[in-house]
């Protein structure tokens, strides 16, 4: 029975694939040859006998060419596979050489259709499912044909970095390729790729299940419903629309880009999409159903190394609830918006430092479930942040930089790459969990998260409310109630030991203590070595928790600052010629030779009274940026720069403000409540990473700190000079010239981490 049933199935290939038959009989003949059961000399003469042709057997003599066997021959070549296929192999070894012929014919299918860039993704996509359905448990595809296989579909979708390819073709299989298929928004183009942040989320997926398949990982997380627009969308987007004129704008001044960008966003929002993407993206909300989405950039640019473009781009999330056709507006209003912020000036500055610019940008959308459980008319996930498999800075001497670190909030996990107002994340060193950044519990309690980010989906919108009121709207069906709050009463810590122990909302504070007690800390730092391997660089990830599951929503390649040699600072520096001396939060670094001050201080910002006029002090930063030669300047300024929200803890710059700077100093006068290791691991502390721009707290009302006010006070200011449009501010945003002052000399800046000292002297 068993050999009929391979004879049929032979005979069916043969009727349907005739050249798939010929090529099993090859298959046939080799693996007989390789186990040793046939001679090729023999089978020439039993061919030649079948033939009745009286071959000889072939001489040893390389110059005489082979005995030529006449047209046909190869029918005759075939049925003697067959008949020592019969003899030598079993039923089962000749059916499993069948399926593999045809497993191996479809995936090298799969393999042409992802090399032809003009082949439609739904041609790619049925072509991969039929791959897929055909006895996946019976037939084992050659690892060589899987890899070039893989190779094919990470060239075609995910990218053409040849370093990406690399590590991808080892981890993502085939199959996952037909996960993310099933989930690509159609486009009447075929030559988009997913884009950056797609092509990290899904590689970390792989990396993350085959080592929880060999046994190396044994952590649960999941990947949220997520959806992709090729990058060619936004190309027939702007020519749909007619905006043609826009793709140039990058090659502007900066100042120009920046007045035009309100005027790109509104020409975006208020056009229209092209009715295959407006279809597509019509069925995945119907798919879909109600549920809140955030729109996050995917440019073929984003999360590459050297240069990630954290939160250059925009992303935005929308409450998906109402009408279907209300929730298709929103939607592509939202991707709109996003597609717009290719032409923003900071992305385009960030692209013109790294010769970037004239590479044409396309921008992949990817679109994600928001993780979270609906209460109360509002959606967010119950614990969010970014994590880290090194830790850049430390807020203790005993912190190592391969203990990873993460930086935890309540809801939404804007608050912890975005420096909001004046509120604070919990930062956990993740082999030393305990290892707080604010010791005592007022301190604590200062530091702590005071509003929460969240989809309201009563007021159809994101929005930010006072932690207080979210506790009074969820009360104690508030998820890991227990693991995420302390009570702070009578200027003390208290843990929450019991639901039932009795508090009001007001008494609550998010310090993530249970959390950190359990094996979470040591299971997510399991998960960044796990990446960190596989990629072959330390890993950046971005992560949510819906009170159940652990949600990864994106991966990258973390940025790092070059390797930097200790350097002593000098013992015998005249006192005259410190400029200023700092002691704590100090990383190892030089700045030499620096010949502008730029200092914004605390005591002068403070006495602007206007939203307006300490958004001028950004503008005269950002001009004094593009005057002033770039690496021969320091930038002083009050509490938090790039802050968003309360514009009065720190100046409102951006990337493209600060970019030429060497180094950025955040000053904490006693007045202010300020702790300055806010930034670390937010996208504006990656960005001074990444641009190698040193970065250095500084408390100039501390004990044995120097602060020299007859050189950073009584210094004439020449920013008129420099900068005219802005002469009026000269005494808020001081521009000393350091040689004019210190009659020839420069500024230089020693910055010793191992000490936890730095000094910046004239010489």
């Amino acid at each position: 029975m068993a050999g009929e049933q391979w004879r049929e199935q032979f005979e069916d290939l043969k009727r349907r694939r005739p050249e798939l038959a010929e090529r099993v009989c090859r298959k046939l003949l080799t693996d007989l040859h390789a186990q040793g059961l046939i001679d090729i000399d023999a089978l020439d003469e039993a061919v030649a006998a079948a033939l009745r042709l009286g071959v000889p057997r072939r001489q040893d003599d390389p110059n005489r060419p082979m005995s030529q066997l006449p047209s046909g021959s190869n029918r005759t070549f075939y049925d003697l596979a067959l008949k020592y296929a019969a003899k030598f192999l079993t039923p089962e070894e000749i059916s499993a050489a069948i399926l593999l012929v045809e497993k191996r014919q479809l995936a090298y299918e799969v393999s042409r259709l992802a090399e032809d860039a003009d082949t439609p993704l739904e041609a790619l996509r049925q072509k991969m499912h039929e791959l897929l359905s055909f006895y996946p448990d019976e037939a084992v595809i050659p690892k060589e044909d899987i890899i070039g296989t893989r190779a094919s579909l990470v060239r075609r979708l995910l990218t053409d970095q040849l370093d990406f390819i690399s590590v991808a073709k080892r981890f993502i299989r085939v199959s996952d390729f037909g996960w993310v298929l099933d989930h690509v928004i159609p486009t009447d183009g075929n030559q988009g790729r997913l884009g950056g942040k797609a092509a990290g989320l899904i590689l970390a997926r792989s990396i993350l299940d085959r080592a929880k398949r060999e046994g190396r990982f044994t952590g649960e997380f999941t990947v949220p419903v997520s959806y992709f627009l090729p990058s060619n969308g936004i190309l027939e987007f702007i020519e749909y629309n007619g905006l043609e004129e826009l793709i140039n704008v990058k090659y502007r001044a900066l100042d120009e880009v920046r007045k035009e960008y309100p005027l790109v966003q509104r020409l975006f929002k208020s056009a229209h999409f092209p009715p295959t993407m407006h279809e597509g993206l019509k069925i995945m909300l119907r798919e879909l159903g109600e549920v809140p989405l955030v729109i996050r950039s995917s440019s073929l640019l984003e999360d590459r190394i050297g240069h990630v473009f954290s939160g250059k781009y925009k992303s935005l999330f929308i409450p998906n609830a109402g009408s279907l056709d209300a929730r298709l507006e929103t939607l592509e209003d939202a991707i709109a918006e996003v597609y717009a912020s290719i032409f923003a000036p900071d992305p385009i500055e960030y692209r013109r430092e790294r010769g970037l610019l004239d590479f044409q940008e396309q921008m992949g959308i990817l679109i994600q479930v928001v993780v979270g459980q609906r209460t109360k008319d509002m959606v967010c996930p119950v614990f969010a942040g970014v994590a880290f498999s090194r830790c850049e800075m430390r807020w203790a001497s005993r912190i190592r930089p391969t203990d990873g670190m993460a930086r935890l909030v309540v809801g939404l996990g804007t608050r912890a790459v975005d420096r909001t107002g004046d509120d604070y994340p919990v930062l956990v060193a993740l082999e030393q969990p305990t290892l707080r950044a604010s010791q005592q519990p007022d301190e604590v309690y200062r530091y702590s998260q005071h509003t929460v980010d969240i989809v309201d989906l009563s007021q159809g919108e994101f929005d930010s409310i006072p932690l207080g009121e979210l506790l009074s709207r969820v009360g104690r069906r508030f998820p890991m109630l227990r693991q995420i709050f302390s009570i702070y009463r009578d200027g003390q810590l208290l843990p929450l030991i019991s639901a039932l122990d009795r508090f009001e909302p007001t008494e609550l504070v998010v310090t993530f203590d249970g959390l950190l007690r359990s094996s979470f800390p040591r299971e997510l730092k399991a998960m960044l070595d796990v990446l960190e391997e596989g990629l072959g660089e330390p890993v950046d990830v971005e992560l949510a928790h819906d009170g159940e599951h652990l949600h990864l929503l994106q991966c990258r390649v973390l940025s790092q600052s070059s390797h930097k040699v200790r350097v002593p600072i000098p013992e015998a520096i005249p006192p005259e010629a410190i400029v200023f001396t700092a002691n704590r939060f100090v990383q190892t670094a030089q700045v030499t030779a620096q010949e502008w001050i730029v200092l914004v201080d605390p005591r002068d910002y403070e006495r602007l009274t206007t939203g307006e006029s300490m958004r001028r002090v950004a503008e005269a930063i950002g001009a004094l940026n593009e005057t002033l030669p770039a690496r021969r300047f320091i930038l002083m300024g009050p509490g938090r720069w790039g802050s968003r929200g309360d514009i009065r803890l720190g100046v409102p710059v951006t990337y493209s403000d600060i970019c030429h700077t060497s180094l950025l100093i955040e000053i904490a006068r006693k007045k202010g409540a300020y702790l300055p290791d806010v930034s670390f691991g937010t996208h504006f502390f990656q960005d001074l990473v990444e641009s190698q721009i040193a970065y250095l707290p500084l408390y100039p009302d501390d004990p044995g700190v120097v602060w020299n006010e007859e050189i950073l006070h009584a210094s004439p200011s020449v920013l008129g000079r420099l900068a005219p449009a802005f002469a009026d501010m000269e005494q808020i945003v001081r521009v000393i010239h350091v040689p004019e002052v210190a009659h020839g000399r420069l500024l230089n800046v020693i910055m010793d981490g191992d000490e936890d000292r730095a000094v910046a002297y004239l010489e």
